[in-house]
């Protein structure tokens, strides 16, 4: 699967370089809020700039964090139980993977729903505030096919009794 490996690690990127220009946008954009209300002057566009931004940098961020296995880990037996480390890691794989089916089906219905919805302020469909909910899902289950697979061939060796 290294082909595909490559092609995971390719939209990573991708979604690393978005990430940072979403979050630049949204530290200027916050920027110009506390200036702005500083000054007096009412901008009232920014709030809901910054909730759209915030939640596109959320959920990009949750898919990345996902693929580097950076979110939170909790170790319960020690390293040399590797088995059994190792089956434990294929059922959180279950777990992030029915978390992310249930974001992409019920975000599709947030989508659907934001679609007949308007933000006055910018003029623009709430259907943009949902869609990283289902977007993250499906990168996210995206993500887990190569993380999933990479589980259960080491799982594999080990209980072939191949060294780590």
């Amino acid at each position: 699967m290294p082909n595909l490996h490559a092609v995971f690690d390719a939209i990573e990127r991708v979604l690393l370089w978005l990430f940072s220009l979403l979050f630049a946008a949204l530290i200027g954009d916050v920027m110009l809020q506390v200036a702005t209300r500083n000054l007096g002057i009412a901008v009232l566009w920014t709030l809901d700039v910054a909730q759209l931004l915030f939640s596109w940098c959320i959920f990009l961020g949750a898919a990345v964090g996902v693929r580097r296995g950076m979110h939170y880990v909790i170790e319960i037996f020690p390293e040399g139980m590797l088995k059994t480390n190792l089956v434990l890691k294929l059922f959180s794989d279950v777990a992030i993977t029915v978390v992310a089916l249930v974001m992409l089906v019920h975000g599709v219905e947030f989508v659907d729903i934001g679609t007949s919805m308007t933000v006055e302020s910018l003029g623009i469909s709430q259907f943009w505030y949902f869609l990283p909910i289902p977007l993250c899902g499906a990168l996210i289950l995206l993500f887990m096919i190569d993380i999933a697979f990479t589980d259960l061939v080491r799982l594999a060796a080990v209980m072939r009794g191949v060294p780590r």
